[in-house]
């Protein structure tokens, strides 16, 4: 019996000519936190877009636990499920992007509690409850009201997680979550991200962040040009890379 929340097999994804994903597979089991690191254009955020149903996979298996998403045919090309699983598997995973994806004309709290109303059709009162306590959980709790261009940026983006959480998925995908905030916001929202770890939150977070990909994730994976170049636990890929091509990219970073 697996407890395999996501798994990938044999991914593959090209635009054009250019093939971005090379027969990538990954597991993500129950509690992990798997970060993914690698150099701009190495494929992290198609992994991601493919996962999370954004991108259609031209090969490859995915599923989310019981519920396969798609699968190869005879020809190894990349079938996808009926309407009804794919409605289904975007019910098992939330995805906090870069640039927090708010809707502008809502309040704090109707961006947290519209898919609760409008897609899982949870009464009105129970879906503000639940997003009142992800709001004060995300330290917002007097935001409610606000709209998002008078949030600062790391307070919108523990708005599109509390989003993200408020349909309890059994996965959140992360895709440079800090990467549009300043140094002392990106704090707040790697703090924000460190406790559900905490919690034992099944995370993939894509990051330029390798401190934080140390101390906070179990498992790093490693792209580059398409491929898994490394993975393993996230303290050995650190600090004691195998690949001369891992070593080489973190030669560019701060570990601290």
């Amino acid at each position: 019996m697996t407890n395999a929340v996501v798994e990938l097999k044999h991914g593959r994804k090209a635009f054009g000519k250019n093939e971005v994903l090379k027969d990538i597979s990954l597991t993500v089991n129950a509690g992990d936190v798997l970060a993914v690191i690698g150099p701009s254009g190495g494929g992290k955020s198609t992994l991601l877009r493919c996962m999370t149903l954004l991108e259609t996979l031209d090969a490859g298996d995915l599923s989310y636990g019981d519920l396969i998403v798609c699968a190869d045919d005879a020809e190894g090309r990349a079938v996808y499920g009926d309407k009804a699983t794919i409605a289904q598997a975007k019910t098992r995973y939330g995805l906090v992007f870069q640039n927090f994806n708010l809707f502008p004309h809502y309040t704090v709290l109707q961006n947290v509690t519209d898919a609760l109303i409008c897609v899982q059709k949870m009464p009105k009162d129970e879906a503000l409850a639940r997003g009142r306590d992800l709001l004060a959980k995300m330290g917002l709790a007097d935001k409610e009201a606000m709209v998002p261009c008078d949030l600062s940026g790391g307070q919108q983006q523990r708005v599109a997680i509390a989003r993200a959480l408020a349909m309890n998925p059994d996965v959140l995908f992360f895709d440079e979550p800090t990467s549009a905030l300043d140094p002392e916001l990106t704090r707040e929202v790697l703090k924000v991200i460190r406790d559900l770890a905490a919690e034992h939150m099944t995370m993939v977070i894509v990051t330029h962040e390798m401190g934080f990909a140390r101390d906070v994730a179990d498992q790093i994976l490693f792209m580059d040009g398409g491929v898994i170049v490394e993975q393993g636990a996230a303290s050995e890929v650190i600090n004691n890379p195998q690949h001369d091509r891992t070593r080489a990219f973190l030669a560019n970073y701060d570990r601290d």
